[in-house]
């Protein structure tokens, strides 16, 4: 089979934790026998906007499509481009795949989805975050960090034009020019984004969400269900797997991870706080990018931590060193603010025998409910240290949570339930269309 999967960023210049499944989903396929190409987009580096550009990462093609937004002035080109479509049908016809696999497409077109269609191409889709109901993606407001649980879009509405007030203008409804030309009010272009997104689901033949949680909220929002799957992420067992700690002290809590707002790094910071034992030490890997404008966050954290108390920021560390940080770490906190789809940080812990506590909430609380991980009330600090108390001064305690590592799924098993969805889809039995 000829896969091509298309996310909005890829590796080296974009490693987050769609990219790393992306990756990692791609050398399980070869591995399986399957050819596959990567589609994506990049920006900032020089190249002619809206050009593509073509090289090869880890053996597998990549078709780079550069989009700089320099000619973004309506709303609809956030997420419908007749340029970026264009380009997306010419690869099409270049590769020729037998099935288009979508993990991400901010930054693109939605429409490359209809593109593949009219090439007579099955297309599914990974629903990696909440994009696809929400511009932002976290479904979170920025302001206070609630969870937007109803999708009300009279409160997305001053959100995104926070956002993008130059495509989405606050004020009356429509000017009297506005109005003569037949241009939409701002609240109008909202609700034809949102039916956009419908068509866009509809459109494709599949879709996969990495925990039961993440699927449940895209059915609510109108979802097929017939047409959703759930396919837990798997992980490169071999690359991540260590002894377990057992009972050894603990020495170190650790986050690892983007380091913003909705990640919950605060809380921890301040349950370490509450926790109040100079002898441990909290260590912070991960880079620390813009969240909606605010570049302050990480000064922020160390204004929250008193004399006395060693709290250490370690900035952006490449994947490849991802083995090396937790192994220098003895317990991982993942304490998220918004509803993670899965949350692969949990997993490579667990992989690397650290016993792991996490937020129940979202495919955070979907790791606890299964047993991988020790659980606390998501944003209540207090909570938080007391658990971290209990695995500190418990040493059968730690010893047990270290041992989850046989929980986490092995990426090849990821993979073959995924090329069954394919072969579904292609309408081909489990013999065929290799």
């Amino acid at each position: 089979m000829k896969i091509l999967h298309v996310v909005s960023g890829y590796l080296p210049q974009d490693s987050g934790g769609t990219q790393m499944h992306v990756r990692d989903l791609c050398a399980a396929q070869r591995r399986l026998g399957h050819e596959v190409g990567i589609f994506t987009r990049q920006g900032g580096t020089g190249a002619e906007h809206l050009s593509v550009v073509h090289d090869e990462w880890e053996g597998v093609p990549v078709a780079r499509l550069n989009n700089d937004f320099v000619d973004v002035d309506r709303f609809e080109l956030l997420f419908s481009h007749p340029v970026i479509d264009r380009r997306f049908g010419e690869h099409l016809r270049a590769f020729r795949p037998d099935l288009v696999h979508v993990h991400h497409l901010t930054c693109l077109s939605t429409s490359m989805v209809d593109v593949a269609r009219r090439a007579g191409l099955p297309v599914v889709m990974t629903l990696h975050d909440y994009w696809m109901v929400c511009p932002r993606g976290q479904r979170i407001h920025p302001d206070d960090l609630s969870i937007c649980a109803e999708l009300d879009r009279r409160r997305c509405l001053p959100c995104l034009q926070a956002l993008w007030p130059h495509l989405l203008p606050r004020g009356p409804a429509r000017g009297l020019l506005g109005r003569l030309l037949g241009r939409a009010s701002s609240a109008e272009l909202l609700r034809a984004w949102e039916r956009r997104m419908h068509a866009v689901l509809d459109a494709c033949d599949a879709t996969i969400s990495p925990s039961r949680f993440h699927r449940d909220r895209f059915v609510e929002w109108g979802l097929d269900p017939r047409r959703a799957r759930v396919v837990t992420h798997g992980l490169p067992r071999a690359e991540l797997e260590a002894e377990p700690r057992g009972t050894r002290p603990v020495r170190s809590i650790g986050y690892v991870g983007t380091v913003i707002p909705s990640k919950g790094i605060h809380v921890l910071v301040d349950a370490f706080v509450a926790l109040g034992r100079p002898e441990l030490r909290l260590d912070v890997h991960g880079e620390a990018p813009s969240f909606h404008g605010q570049v302050s966050y990480v000064d922020e954290l160390r204004g929250r931590v008193p004399a006395g108390l060693d709290v250490r920021f370690h900035g952006r560390y490449e994947n490849r060193d991802l083995p090396a940080v937790l192994a220098g770490l003895d317990v991982v906190v993942v304490p998220s603010l918004w509803w993670e789809s899965f949350c692969l940080t949990a997993r490579e812990a667990a992989l690397a025998g650290r016993p792991v506590v996490g937020s129940r909430l979202g495919g955070v609380g979907e790791a606890v409910e299964d047993g991988l991980a020790l659980g606390f009330a998501p944003g209540d600090a207090a909570d938080l240290a007391a658990v971290l108390a209990r695995l500190v001064d418990d040493p059968a305690l730690r010893d047990g949570y270290s041992r989850k590592g046989g929980l986490v799924r092995d990426l090849d098993d990821c993979a073959r339930e995924t090329l069954e969805v394919y072969r579904a889809v292609l309408g081909v039995g489990a013999g065929e269309g290799a």
